[in-house]
């Protein structure tokens, strides 16, 4: 059992390791560069509203896993009914597809081209399969051109900004819970025995204070466990000697500070991974250094707009793939949370996908706004006249890119850092995978009961097995 374990970053897969080592009788020290615990899992207070950072909704097929988020929770807590949509060709249609609504609301050419496309793709593959080489093939081949691009391919490569073939099959296979058009038609006509995560419809979340109560739950539970939390702390660097790490170094008040770790001590980094790679000092080597520069992320700009008028849609969230619109996805704070707005009032948050530092990431806030306002207001969802007030966030590392050549990289950084001994790379960041909040708590837990008893299920099993996520 170590004697103190620090953990690099105060996230949720940072802060359920936290609060589960403190409980365990460890002492912890947890460094967030933000002034605040919950890393994408945050709620931000704009005057008299409150937003998340887009939407987020905890839901888990793991009792344990919802038992501890909603310990975090403490009573804060109650049960939505999902609802999202896709906004297209001046329509909404269900997400997760259903076959009436698609029927209903597609143009009738498009259709009919759809099911002519479906069932020559569906002959093609019997006579001779084709490899899920890219995302835009997995989809083609199971939906056929028309489908595949009308509401997947479109929509991902608006959002990512690359073409869908240079997009990891990994990206299809775990965010589309759909087999096929066939598939879409059984799941609309019965219930699954076996609900994919796409499908379900009831979450949790916080009555007050929005997901961000889940992270600042579990800095409540560290420090009654007698946890330091330092908010303002970015970490430098990491100095390596004899295969671990001696110290770090880390901006805080102004000032660089210099942490050394003891000889029973560990370190915990839910940072970006490739970015921890850079950290190190001395340098990894030139192929190692390599792959992490070649290990991107997606960055995104939100936009929240707050609106006089008491709701916009009954959505939790809205997908918007067509290219014209900058803005790709929307969400309405209020309909998770009525607590989030003033009565009267409602908050839409608008994201718009980036890289960091390019013409996107470097518009003034005001050019932003304007931005979002004109797409939302062109498809008629209100009145420019109806926004109060806006404001912007920018957060760097926000998707993790899973292109053609993610799994090589990750493979070359996951096993350069398993070399240095006193070191654990966890949490979404830090596995460079893309999961959900229950994946990102499943992972803290797990490298605590580890550090704790020296024993338990690998962290790194997390978001592995055969699921969809959000």
């Amino acid at each position: 059992m170590p004697s103190h374990v620090h953990i690099l970053g105060g996230g949720l897969a940072g802060m359920s390791c936290a609060a589960d080592l403190a409980k365990a009788g460890i002492r912890v020290t947890v460094l967030e560069a933000q002034a605040q615990v919950g890393g994408l899992a945050q709620t931000l207070r704009i005057g008299d509203f409150e937003t998340d950072l887009g939407p987020h909704r905890f839901h888990t097929n793991a009792a344990a896993v919802h038992e501890h988020a909603k310990s975090a929770l403490d009573g804060n807590v109650h049960d939505r009914i999902r609802m999202s949509r896709i906004y297209l060709f001046r329509r909404f249609f269900h997400y997760p597809l259903r076959a009436g609504n698609v029927i209903r609301n597609l143009p009738p050419w498009i259709l009919l081209r759809s099911f002519i496309d479906y069932w020559l793709m569906w002959f093609r593959q019997k006579l001779k399969p084709t490899p899920d080489s890219s995302f835009d093939a997995y989809v083609r081949k199971r939906f056929g051109n028309t489908l595949a691009r009308v509401f997947f391919s479109t929509y991902t490569e608006k959002a990512w900004q690359i073409p869908a073939t240079r997009i990891s099959p990994d990206w299809a296979s775990q965010r589309i819970t759909l087999l096929n058009l066939w598939d879409v038609v059984k799941k609309t006509l019965t219930r699954p025995k076996n609900v994919p995560r796409t499908y379900v419809s009831k979450f949790i979340y916080p009555r007050q204070g929005g997901v961000g109560q889940i992270a600042k739950g579990y800095q409540r539970i560290a420090e009654r466990g007698g946890a330091t939390i330092r908010t303002g702390a970015q970490v430098q660097r990491l100095e390596l000697e004899g295969g671990r790490v001696a110290r770090f170094v880390y901006l805080a008040d102004g000032r660089e500070q210099v942490q050394p770790i003891g000889p029973d001590d560990r370190v915990v980094s839910t940072l970006p991974i490739n970015r921890l790679v850079e950290m190190l000092e001395p340098k990894a080597p030139a192929a190692v250094l390599q792959a992490a520069s070649e290990l991107k992320h997606k960055a995104i700009v939100f936009v929240f707009l707050m609106l006089d008028r008491p709701q916009v849609t009954p959505d939790h969230w809205v997908y918007l793939p067509e290219k014209h619109l900058t803005v790709h996805r929307i969400s309405e704070m209020k309909n998770f949370a009525e607590s989030m707005c003033p009565a009267g009032k409602t908050l839409l948050c608008a994201e718009i996908t980036c890289n960091e530092g390019d013409a996107r990431w470097r518009a003034s806030d005001a050019e932003l706004a304007a931005v979002a306002t004109r797409d939302l207001v062109s498809i008629g969802l209100f009145r420019a006249e109806e926004v109060g007030s806006s404001a912007v966030r920018r957060v760097p590392y926000s998707y993790p890119l899973y292109d053609l050549d993610y799994r090589r990289n990750l493979t070359t950084l996951l096993a350069h850092l398993r070399a240095i001994g006193n070191l654990i790379s966890t949490g979404r960041q830090g596995l460079f995978r893309y999961g959900n909040m229950d994946h990102s708590i499943a992972m803290g837990a797990r490298v605590a009961r580890t550090l704790s008893t020296g024993q338990g299920p690998d962290h790194g099993e997390v978001a592995t097995e055969d699921e969809s996520f959000d």
